[in-house]
């Protein structure tokens, strides 16, 4: 559970702001993500192996992947939670945004990683109006992301080659800055408004993160304000990335989502799995990657999901 819990402070990306900043690693110079043209024509570049997968489900029976997938199709919105810098995750989601996609085009896909605000600039990028630089420059991602784009790079890259509509679902970075500062009380109108109505009441929800996210964040004796804005600042993002996820798929005519965050915002089902819910009133899944023997690994959570996923080595 000790280490679970750590490994969640990491996942959850909070806010830079007094008690919830995180070190992001830089990301990596355009020489480092693209393989030289003299090289290219020299050797072709070396394709991973496949992973070897093995799929339980919440009541404990062992599925194939494809067994896996018809039940992702009887979904309407399917959420993967990840590891952010582990990079099995994030082949395991692209595995699955591709088996969904061979069987309904229809399909989004969702993002934690953008903000809201930069949404027509995703939209540029899927639709071939900018360059891959102009799309990391204008989206800030260094800036307001910063994980390895590589990790990242080949969902993106699948969703503009196939023209997959790609959601940015996140608060703005300043928002949750100042959220946290001031509260909800001291919002302006207009920020009450971009913050939009947010549930603090969720039961399951409140019990498990209201003490444990400030002592996540090395807080041993955290005032209450302290207690209340950390978790404001948790459900927040909850509330508004399962309210874009329904919005968007609403919006865009789409048969199925598929989320992508961090594991912290998924098990239990209380994050954005049942607000996206709510706000759809469509059904929703929730998926766990867990890689077996890495550090990283989060087999020993409480939370429960739908479906897990191992990757063996």
């Amino acid at each position: 559970m000790n280490r679970y819990r750590s490994l969640l402070a990491m996942a959850l990306i909070i806010a830079p702001i007094a008690i919830l900043a995180i070190s992001r690693p830089a990301l990596p110079s355009a020489a480092d993500q693209t393989t030289k043209p003299e090289a290219a024509r020299t050797e072709a570049p070396e394709r991973p192996a496949p992973l070897k997968l093995r799929v339980v489900s919440a009541d404990k029976k062992e599925l194939s992947f494809g067994q896996l997938v018809d039940s992702l199709m009887e979904a309407d919105i399917i959420c993967v939670g990840e590891t952010h810098d582990s990079e099995p995750n994030h082949r395991v989601q692209l595995q699955i945004i591709k088996a969904l996609f061979a069987r309904d085009e229809r399909i989004g896909v969702g993002m934690e990683m953008f903000q809201k605000p930069f949404q027509r600039i995703i939209d540029d990028y899927i639709a071939g109006k900018i360059t891959e630089n102009q799309f990391l420059k204008y989206t800030e991602y260094r800036k307001r992301w910063g994980f390895d784009w590589r990790l990242y790079r080949p969902i993106v890259e699948f969703c503009r080659r196939n023209e997959i509509p790609l959601a940015a679902l996140n608060l703005r970075k300043e928002f949750t800055s100042r959220l946290y500062k001031v509260g909800c009380d001291g919002l302006t109108d207009a920020e009450k408004n971009e913050l939009g109505s947010v549930d603090l009441q969720v039961k399951a929800h409140r019990e498990y993160w209201y003490e444990l996210l400030p002592k996540m964040h090395g807080l041993q004796k955290p005032t209450i304000q302290q207690k209340d804005r950390s978790y404001l600042i948790m459900t927040a993002w909850d509330e508004v990335m399962g309210r874009n996820a329904a919005e968007f798929m609403k919006a865009r005519g789409l048969n199925k989502q598929v989320v992508l965050a961090g594991i912290g915002h998924i098990a239990g089902g209380f994050g954005i799995p049942d607000r996206a819910a709510r706000y759809s009133g469509g059904k929703v899944v929730t998926v766990r990657v867990v890689v077996e023997g890495s550090d990283s690994s989060e087999d020993d959570s409480d939370l429960p999901v739908d479906f897990t996923i191992y990757v063996q080595k």
